[in-house]
């Protein structure tokens, strides 16, 4: 199966055995790296997206050999699934493809990462910007700090 041409193929058309490809490729430190960069990227698609895919992408992110360009798409990925199981919730059971034991994993590791001062600063903004998809109480504090930054950067997440 080949990432490349995946990419090229509307998601709701992968085949079987995507998301072991992805889980594969995220897991794999050897890969190359635009490999491990569309594999994050595609991890966060709601048509594959799993509690072991998620489990790659945080590994990802606490990862410190990672590269900042990986660690940051692994972040952002995490975003959507994040927003879809906060509105969606658990009771219903079947909708949400994470569990919601994943759920708050996400959220409590996120929050982890995003108070580290030695995370990159790229990283770190990703972080931000996919954890309030789900908004939590620490989120009012690093909104406004970030804003009052004065690096344009952390503005621009702080108004995302």
């Amino acid at each position: 199966m080949d990432l490349k041409a995946l990419k090229d193929t509307p998601p709701w058309d992968w085949p079987e055995g995507t998301a072991e490809k992805l889980v594969s490729v995220l897991r794999d430190e050897q890969a190359a790296k635009p490999d491990r960069v569309l594999a994050t990227e595609m991890a966060g698609d709601f048509t594959v997206v799993n509690d072991e895919l998620v489990e790659a992408l945080l590994a990802i992110l606490r990862n410190s050999e990672e590269s900042e360009q990986v660690r940051a798409r692994a972040a952002i990925s995490l975003g959507p699934i994040l927003e879809y199981a906060d509105t969606e919730g658990f009771d219903d059971g079947g909708d949400v493809p994470i569990s919601k034991r994943t759920f708050r994993g996400i959220q409590e590791s996120l929050h982890a990462l995003y108070r580290e001062a030695h995370i990159p600063k790229e990283v770190r903004r990703r972080i931000l910007e996919a954890s309030v998809r789900t908004p939590q109480e620490w989120h009012e504090n690093a909104v406004r700090s970030a804003y009052s930054s004065g690096d344009d950067l952390w503005k621009l997440t702080a108004v995302f």
